[in-house]
């Protein structure tokens, strides 16, 4: 693809928001029960893509490479048509940016969103030794997992759809006719002694629909 096609093109994005977790998570006593076709190496360890979008965002790819947010929304079927600007997942009053790789074939657009932040809790079972008597004891832990406030960053492959004028965004297939978000979510911490370097660290995925009028 070139910047000429995908300049003013409108699509909506499906975030699938995991975050990164706030403490290492080989340190949790049970790590989450994980289904393997939600897995996703490039997301670390113990980390599992929701099996339902987090959010929706609809964006526009404007020229001098500036992304615009129309709109967002929480859930599978959220609507944003109703929502005031303070209880949308993405601030609209933002500029967002893209860039197309040098050879065409992925787009990396930032979003500014709102602070994200989920606890998910384990129970486990810990194995009675010999000298113990009675049920097994069990235990839970809970792991949280966030994004901060600001933008996250998302690579995914791109090219000509089936349709004519049209174009997709790219899912991964990862067994059978089984596919997972194609794209890839990443947000910017700030590591060693008073934050002073940073790193972008997986965060979710996404993938991405465009959005064609009818004629």
């Amino acid at each position: 693809l070139t910047t000429a096609v995908l300049l003013n093109t409108n699509w909506e994005l499906s975030l699938y928001l995991t975050g990164v977790p706030d403490r290492d998570p080989s340190n949790d006593l049970y790590g989450s029960k994980t289904n393997v076709s939600v897995r996703d190496r490039k997301l670390g360890m113990g980390v599992s893509l929701p099996q339902d979008p987090t959010a929706r965002v609809r964006i526009t790819l404007l020229d001098e490479e500036r992304v615009t947010i129309l709109g967002s929304s929480e859930g599978v079927d959220g609507d944003d048509s109703d929502e005031d600007a303070a209880s949308q997942v993405c601030y609209t009053d933002i500029s967002g940016q893209w860039k197309l790789s040098a050879d065409g074939k992925t787009v990396r657009i930032s979003i500014p969103i709102r602070g994200y932040r989920r606890t998910v809790t384990t129970t486990g079972t810990i194995q009675k030794v010999f000298w113990s008597e009675g049920e097994s004891p069990t235990s839970k832990t809970s792991s949280t997992y966030s994004i901060p406030e600001g933008f996250i960053y998302g690579d995914i492959a791109v090219g000509y759809g089936d349709r004519p004028g049209s174009l997709e965004m790219m899912d991964e297939k990862v067994s059978g006719m089984e596919m997972i978000p194609g794209g890839l979510l990443r947000v910017e911490k700030k590591m060693g002694i008073l934050g002073a370097s940073s790193k972008l660290l997986p965060c979710g995925k996404f993938s991405g629909k465009m959005l064609i009028e009818d004629a």
